[in-house]
């Protein structure tokens, strides 16, 4: 009798712990489950990303998986937000322009659509404008959406000595400084540079573009010449250099140009309108068009590769 009923508390005893590790299986398994219907991975999948999306949204940055789980599918949001000058701010106009080049073309250059969409070239020329910010001072930007102040007259301007320059030009005081230094520094290794024009009045940048205007068409005038108001020279920080025996397009081909490409900078000057970035800077490639920044920021600007333009919009706006 005694052997009977030891047999039968064990017999018990297991059952109770077999009911137990039941519980904590089913426990376990209701847990993983309600991980699995309520993890990200799960939702970014009913959302409709597929895994290799899913894992690069897994990586990506906070916000950019926020956005994700807050909206429907969207295939340009990874590629878009791995762009260098990606801007949050920008985002449904980048997709606006995008939906727009596919109506045209089924490739998409997203690197472009940032670039232009930041500067604003998703926009017609001189439209959605607005006043630059004139406390910038030497930074200022100035183009085809960013005006100065009605008839704007800058008072640091100086005239510039026909030791420097072709003609009666006046320029910045700072930037002329800036330049006599360069040129004394190009001169040592036997490059002259000439300013063959600095600031412009309104009248006179007006007087440009009209006569551009009238003697071929307004989108020829555009395309060469600024409108009064948005145009650099009138800032008086902008110059036009050339050489001996050359100007215009000539330039481009001349000792003087090479050395600015590699030195412009350290004396404040970028190129402001350079090859293949037309689209962008709004003007045909000027090789002898030179604007003042200041050393550091022009040092910035050089290494970065972009146009000021595109620079101003990521990192200065």
């Amino acid at each position: 009798m005694v052997y009977t009923k030891k047999r039968k508390i064990k017999k018990e005893a297991i059952i109770t712990i077999i009911a137990i590790i039941i519980v904590i299986i089913l426990i376990i398994t209701s847990i993983c489950i309600y991980k699995h219907f309520t993890s990200t991975e799960y939702k970014l999948g009913k959302i409709g990303y597929n895994e290799k999306e899913i894992t690069t949204l897994l990586k990506a940055d906070d916000k950019v998986l926020t956005k994700a789980l807050e909206n429907k599918y969207d295939k340009y949001l990874i590629p878009l937000t791995k762009e260098k000058y990606f801007l949050w701010k920008n985002y449904d106009k980048y997709v606006k322009e995008i939906k727009k080049t596919l109506e045209k073309s089924n490739k998409i250059d997203y690197t472009d659509i940032v670039a232009k969409v930041n500067v604003k070239r998703n926009y017609d020329y001189y439209t959605h404008t607005e006043k630059t910010d004139m406390d910038k001072e030497n930074a200022i930007l100035v183009n085809k959406y960013y005006s100065l102040p009605e008839k704007y007259a800058p008072k640091n301007i100086v005239d510039v000595s026909n030791w420097h320059a072709y003609g009666n030009i006046k320029l910045n005081n700072e930037a002329y400084e800036a330049f006599k230094t360069m040129f004394n520094a190009a001169k040592k290794d036997g490059i002259t540079l000439i300013i063959n024009s600095g600031y412009r009045t309104y009248e006179a940048q007006k007087q440009t573009y009209d006569d551009y205007k009238n003697w071929y068409d307004e989108e020829y005038a555009d395309g060469i010449a600024a409108r009064p108001d948005f145009s650099e020279h009138q800032t008086g920080l902008a110059l036009d250099i050339i050489t001996y025996g050359t100007s215009g397009k000539e330039f481009e081909n001349t000792d003087a140009y090479k050395w600015l490409q590699k030195n412009a900078h350290k004396y404040g000057f970028i190129l402001r309108y350079p090859k293949g970035k037309e689209d962008i800077t709004g003007y045909s490639y000027e090789s002898w068009h030179y604007r003042y920044l200041g050393k550091d920021l022009a040092q910035k600007v050089k290494n970065s590769g972009l146009t000021y333009d595109e620079y101003y919009a990521y990192y200065l706006d």
